[in-house]
């Protein structure tokens, strides 16, 4: 029995490192020097492996006991804070696509999936 206990225990300290959230917000989209900007409700899914952010450039994060904050150069410049608490979401992001120069804001609350 001590035994199992201990493989339960270990199995679900595996798997502590990697949550996903699913946040429901707004989000604010502006494209620089073009009229006007979009703002939509929307729901988006945040994935976390060993304090990484899995994204288009994977982002190493860290994490206090309240927050967990990730932070990026690479290819646009982006920073994610989430409370751990509240679970209450800011993610910005910045930077280039074909079109233009972006700046993207999503402001949400999430819940783990």
């Amino acid at each position: 029995m001590k035994k199992f206990f201990l493989l339960l225990v270990l199995a679900n300290y595996s798997f502590a490192d990697e949550l996903t959230y699913i946040c429901e917000g707004l989000s604010h989209f502006e494209l620089v020097g073009a009229s006007g900007a979009k703002e939509e409700q929307q729901s988006r899914e945040y994935k976390f492996e060993n304090l990484t952010l899995i994204d288009l450039n994977n982002i190493e994060c860290e994490k206090s006991k309240t927050t967990m904050t990730c932070k990026s150069n690479l290819l646009n410049i982006r920073s994610l804070n989430l409370d751990l608490k509240t679970l209450k979401i800011t993610d910005s992001i910045s930077g280039n696509k074909g079109f233009g120069h972006y700046i993207e804001n999503f402001e949400g609350q999430c819940q783990i999936k």
